[in-house]
Order: structure tokens, then sequence, then C-alpha cells
């Protein structure tokens, strides 16, 4: 029992049946979230065009974000179980599988409910493609930034305690970043500090970067383009920095 209960609790077992799950039930909320936050009487050929484009973004990327936390606590769960340069390659494979996974549900599925919404196919649309590669990429990353938090903590009694925590904040942050509208408003530094609140906002300026107000409606702010460098950006710093404090907090149990 105690082998196949190991078997079962490997991340590689639990997390890619729910990465699934997290993306189709995503789904939804993120086809109803314009109109439930932003406006749920579009007037007009603008905001209807706002509506549908900004829809079409969040559909494709239902999950995303459920998908970096995810890939992170695997990360951390997987450093539990391994060396860390094993978890490290572990959990890179992991994620890019994550990743795939999460594309491979959340595609049909939009693309069945957009029907014949926009000529333009969903590939074609280079917002669309952009925050879609960007979110997907983080994924590896995210997953190393775990291994290093979960091979730092080692096996101290509070570590999940710790885990359970940023993940509350993940979830927090997250929230901020996706309550953007047209521009980023907070300080900008946070996109590069806090890659949870870049990874909402590249999302949320992707889809509501079209100023309706103007007639024809125009791009206004990058369209999320910072946001997805700084996620990037952000997600390495922190995955370098917390395996390295790792690797050399394991040096130094070894010399002792």
């Amino acid at each position: 029992m105690p082998a196949t209960w190991r078997t079962v609790a490997h991340p590689a077992v639990w997390s890619v049946p729910l990465m699934a799950l997290l993306v189709l039930v995503a789904m939804p909320v993120n086809d109803a979230f314009y109109g439930f936050w932003i406006n749920d009487d579009p007037q007009g050929d603008a905001q209807q065009r706002e509506w549908i484009h900004a829809t079409r973004i969040f559909r494709y990327t239902s999950g995303v974000l459920c998908g970096q936390l995810l890939a992170f606590v695997a990360g951390a769960a997987l450093a539990r179980r391994h060396r860390q340069a094993v978890a490290l390659a572990v959990a890179v494979a992991l994620a890019v599988v994550l990743a795939a996974v999460t594309f491979a549900v959340a595609y049909p599925v939009a693309r069945a409910g957009e029907g014949a919404a926009l000529a333009t196919a969903p590939l074609d649309d280079p917002v669309l493609v952009r925050v879609l590669v960007c979110e997907l990429a983080a994924y590896p990353l995210c997953a190393a930034a775990g291994v290093g938090l979960g091979a730092l903590l080692g096996r101290r009694e509070s570590r999940w305690a710790v885990v359970l925590l940023l993940v509350v904040g993940w979830a927090v942050t997250t929230t901020v970043g996706l309550a953007q509208d047209d521009r980023f408003g907070p300080p900008s530094v946070l996109l590069w500090l806090v890659p949870p609140i870049a990874a909402g906002a590249a999302v949320a300026l992707a889809g509501l970067s079209m100023d309706v107000w103007q007639d024809p409606a125009v791009l206004v702010g990058d369209g999320g383009r910072v946001a997805c460098v700084a996620l990037l950006v952000g997600t390495s710093a922190y995955a370098l920095v917390l395996n390295l404090l790792a690797a050399l907090s394991g040096r130094r149990q070894v010399r002792r």
C-alpha cells in the first residue's frame, strides 16, 4: 500500500488530469469574465468588437494562470522526492507536459464556443498568440522556482504552511493583475517583482487594450507586451535565485 500511495501521490500522476480539469472549470468563468466584470451590456460596434476580442483572449488562455501555480506546487512537491538536480529536470519536463495539456484542452473547447464570431483564425491573431506563448512558456520557470523553494525549505515542518501561504498570495496577486483595464495602474515595478501580477495583467491588457470610446476604436497602452516580458524575466529570476540558495544551503549542510 505505501508503494502504491507513493506512486499515486507523485506529481506526474495527479497534476496532469488536474490540469485538464482546471482548464475546463476555468473556461465558463473566462467566457463570462467580460460581461461580469467589464461591461454586461456592450453597445455599438466598438464595444461589441471589444467584447468579442476580450472574450477570445480569455477563452484561449483558460487555465494558464492556474497552470502556472500548479506547475509551481508540483515543482515544490518533486523537491521532496528527488535530489535538486533530478527534481529540476523532472519538474521542467512535467511543466512542458502541463503546458501542452492546457493548450490541447483549451483550444478545441474555445474554438467550438467561438463559432464564426471572428473571421480571423485564433492562431492568426498576433495578440492572442503572444500572450498564449508567454503564459505557457512560464510553466517550466514556475516549476523550477517551485523546486528551488521546496529544496530550500527541505523537510521543515512548516514547509507546507509556507507553500499554502504562497498559494493564497499567488491567487490574490493574480487577481490584482486581472483587474487591470487598458493600462497597468499600480507601479510598473510590481510587474517585475511579482510574476503572478504580470501573468494576470498580460491576459487582461491583451484583452482590454481597445479604447471603445473613440471611433474607430484604437489600441491603447502596449496590449500586455511589457507584462509578458516581466512575467518571463521575473519568474526566471526567482527560479535562478531560489535554486542557487537551495544549492548553497545543501552544501553547507553537507559540510556540517
